[in-house]
């Protein structure tokens, strides 16, 4: 599904396999922000763009960057899915030697890169086209994208939106690595809250757009061993917790008080506008389960 416009306050409810919510904020006269969400069973597919408030017409660039993600992850296959034709026969196995298979989560960061350059094409279309300011100042975002199939999960970004692992229990963990002037200058050694503290703190340092040059997305996957959840957000959420064990603390208590994770997700932006609002702010949560183990039939079971 597809949370449309008007962007002020945008909804998107897949029930138990996901949910995602985007507002504008308190303080910003619009939303620059766009999500993208997508579920099946036991799959999701979602996408979260922030506008470069810098850039020209950054709404747009957001807009068309998570619809062209979101229509290439739906190709995404299920790792665990046969090829068509693939029964087992060696000799028609065989055959399928020559089509692409997914190596487990491996092939949905695959997925996941493919989408993210097919966004990153699509914003940069946008300075040829329409107001002719968008030439001068090239519409521009930021991108975070997972790809969800089972307990098999791939996911990837350009910029400054960041995801996070949700265990059962213990801090969040921070699956992503900011493309900003903070985390490089963390990287060479520079106190942590010096950086942030910075007025350089947030320059992102990747983009999507024309003037980005050519767009390198950092991918990776995994399979989930335990339940739990991927949070997908913008700088609108994560900058009023930017430590790893007060975000998880702040997570949980809006999935143990609601009722849903829709309920879950506007209680997650709430909290952010009750913080100050001072950005678009967009969050997604979507389930992960691990595999459950198979119960040997006793009537089939060989015994020693």
């Amino acid at each position: 599904m597809m949370a449309g416009r008007s962007r002020d306050h945008l909804e998107a409810d897949g029930g138990p396999s996901g949910a995602a919510v985007s507002d504008r904020g308190r303080r910003h006269h619009r939303n620059e922000d766009a999500m993208w969400l997508a579920v099946g069973v036991e799959a999701a597919d979602v996408v979260v763009c922030d506008g470069v408030s810098a850039s020209f017409d950054p709404d747009a660039a957001s807009d068309i960057a998570v619809r062209a993600a979101g229509e290439l992850l739906a190709g995404a296959r299920h790792p665990d899915e046969p090829l068509p034709g693939d029964d087992g026969n060696p000799d028609q196995t065989a055959e399928l030697e020559g089509l692409e298979r997914p190596l487990g989560a491996l092939g949905l960061a695959g997925a996941v890169s493919h989408a993210i350059a097919g966004a990153a094409a699509a914003v940069a279309s946008l300075a040829h086209t329409g107001d002719p300011r968008r030439a001068a100042a090239n519409p521009a975002c930021t991108i975070i994208a997972a790809a969800v199939r089972g307990p098999h999960v791939g996911y990837g970004w350009v910029g400054d939106s960041r995801i996070y692992w949700l265990g059962p229990d213990g801090p969040a963990q921070q699956l992503t690595e900011d493309d900003s002037w903070a985390a490089h200058v963390i990287s060479l050694g520079v106190d942590p809250v010096t950086a942030m503290n910075d007025p350089k703190a947030h320059a992102i340092t990747a983009w999507l757009g024309a003037d980005a040059g050519p767009v390198a997305p950092r991918v990776r996957s995994f399979t989930a061993a335990e339940p739990g959840h991927l949070v997908l957000c913008s700088d609108g959420l994560w900058n009023y917790l930017p430590d790893a064990a007060e975000f998880g603390s702040v997570v949980r208590d809006c999935l143990d008080t609601a009722n849903s994770l829709l309920g879950a997700t506007r209680a997650l932006v709430a909290y952010a506008n009750a913080a100050g609002g001072g950005d678009n702010i967009t969050v997604a949560l979507i389930p992960v389960r691990p595999v459950e183990p198979k119960t040997p039939d006793p009537e089939t079971t060989e015994l020693p």
